[in-house]
């Protein structure tokens, strides 16, 4: 069966895998260890899950439904700093967090548009 007839759980599906296959390739090009580099694609994730669900619950009693840029950034930056502060907590480095935080995603920014392209 091809991918492209399950339609858009198959793409989600597919690019869940994709984007998981980038996390743990660059956190262990940054770590060297594939045991650390496994903890932080989980654990990042995880905390970024819960820490959405405060922050959208928050947002929309003190600001409604309505969508808005500035919820957005003001959740992008409270995403950064998740990242930096898991990839710090499992590898001890604050270079390797920032590098981490910054890379991995732009990473998959490329990866997604490719996808895109090619789905």
């Amino acid at each position: 069966m091809r991918l492209h007839k399950l339609g858009h759980l198959g793409k989600t599906g597919s690019f869940a895998v994709i984007h998981l296959a980038i996390a743990v390739s660059i956190g262990y090009l940054f770590t060297g260890s594939l045991v650390l580099a496994g903890l932080i694609s989980l654990i990042e994730p995880a905390l970024n899950t819960v820490a959405h669900a405060v922050f959208d619950r928050w947002w929309s009693r003190r600001h409604g439904e309505e969508p808005a840029l500035r919820k957005t950034v003001l959740f992008a930056m409270i995403h950064f700093v998740n990242a930096v502060a898991v990839v710090w907590a499992v590898t001890g480095s604050i270079a390797i967090a920032g590098a981490l935080a910054l890379i991995e995603p732009l990473a998959n920014a490329v990866a997604l548009h490719a996808f895109d392209c090619w789905w």
